[in-house]
């Protein structure tokens, strides 16, 4: 099985990449695959969408509707981690948000780390230690969520200047992860957010809340390319169980991104995006 990792930047905007000094994602842009603006789902907040994103169905089909502490997913629905873990593989995540948890069922995980962020330096412990999970204990997939923009973003307003600093400060933490997989050599990584923010909020139905970055880096993944058609959240489950070299689970609804992929991946029932 090839091994992945999943950074998700809460409330990440693709403007703020453009708006300040990120060299972090400004490398994996560079030396690989990227969306400007996927889609994100409705509603557009931190819960929903990530059960979306590692569900592959939309929130009225997986049955997470808010950021609720004790979520009541669909009986049907199947997430990354438990079809990871169904097909052999090893999975760890390393978080700061409790909720978070839901995401896998009990006895899923074969490593789990919350670390919750009280001040920005908490953000640098969190990426350090998923970095070195990472590199001695090599899962095969691996998720890493880094809500700092987000809490930054609710606390002085989407694009202002501390927010922006949020950014910098998150890419920093990304960077010692990345250090670690690009020496590594073996790991793909996707990048992307659960939903973007205008003013202090996330509430409407705006561009810069319902677009996100995605950005693919990896062996697999081409160099300095531009992914094209429409593609949503619901596709980055399928995209990971394509780089693992494993079947999408029959419940998804994603398309796998065979577009930025060097290698024809494992395409079993793999819807690819127009």
């Amino acid at each position: 099985m090839n091994k992945t990792l999943l950074v998700i930047i809460d409330g990440l905007t693709g403007a703020a990449i453009e708006k300040t000094t990120t060299p972090t994602l400004d490398y994996l842009i560079q030396k690989g695959a990227f969306a400007p603006g996927i889609k994100t789902v409705t509603p557009s907040i931190t819960l929903p969408s990530h059960f979306s994103i590692f569900t592959s169905l939309a929130p009225y089909s997986h049955g997470v509707l808010t950021n609720t502490a004790l979520p009541n997913m669909s009986a049907t629905a199947q997430s990354l981690f438990g079809h990871v873990k169904n097909n052999g593989g090893t999975v760890s995540s390393f978080y700061s948000w409790e909720h978070l948890r839901n995401l896998a069922l009990p006895g899923t995980m074969d490593h789990s780390f919350l670390l919750r962020l009280r001040q920005k330096q908490d953000l640098i412990e969190l990426a350090g230690i998923a970095a070195c999970h990472i590199l001695h204990q090599t899962p095969d997939f691996c998720f890493v969520y880094f809500e700092w923009t987000d809490i930054i973003g609710h606390r002085f307003g989407w694009m202002s200047p501390e927010y922006l600093g949020a950014v910098k400060m998150v890419d920093r933490a990304l960077g010692l992860i990345v250090e670690g997989i690009v020496r590594e050599g073996n790991y793909h990584l996707i990048v992307t957010s659960d939903h973007g923010g205008k003013g202090k909020s996330h509430l409407e139905d705006s561009s810069e809340i319902t677009q996100v970055p995605l950005i693919a880096f990896g062996p697999d993944i081409r160099e300095n390319f531009r992914i094209e058609g429409e593609v949503s959240l619901l596709d980055i489950a399928p995209t990971i169980a394509a780089l693992l070299n494993i079947p999408p689970h029959f419940a998804w609804e994603g398309k796998g991104l065979a577009q930025m992929m060097e290698k024809k991946p494992y395409l079993g029932d793999l819807r690819q995006a127009s």
